[in-house]
């Protein structure tokens, strides 16, 4: 092919490895109910890991109010928010090195 700049080449650069995104990467999800809650909320954890699980309560200030690792099999029957006031607090739920942020009410 003709090029205004010189005569066309042929560039071979070594292919990196790849690694497929969707087989490294663990299925995690965390869904906090009920949301508005009145007395105290659960949280339902999708995971396919069996590591603890670090839950994080913060307040509308940023002030860290509860902290607590659990075993992923007993964070579903785990309450959280009974001496809470009424508000909005933010909820960081971390399993290794993947984590969710959710926002909950009390009324």
């Amino acid at each position: 092919e003709w090029s205004p700049l010189s005569d066309t080449c042929l560039i071979t650069a070594p292919g990196g490895a790849r690694e497929d995104v969707k087989q490294s990467a663990v299925a995690f999800d965390a869904v906090a109910y009920p949301n508005p809650f009145a007395n105290a909320f659960r949280l339902a954890l999708t995971t396919a890991s069996e590591t603890d699980v670090n839950i994080k309560v913060y307040d509308m200030t940023g002030r860290m109010l509860e902290q607590k690792e659990v075993p992923a099999s007993a964070i579903e029957s785990l309450e959280i928010g009974e001496r809470y006031p009424a508000g909005v607090y933010n909820v960081v739920v971390s399993q290794g090195d993947q984590a969710q942020t959710m926002r909950v009410i009390k009324r």
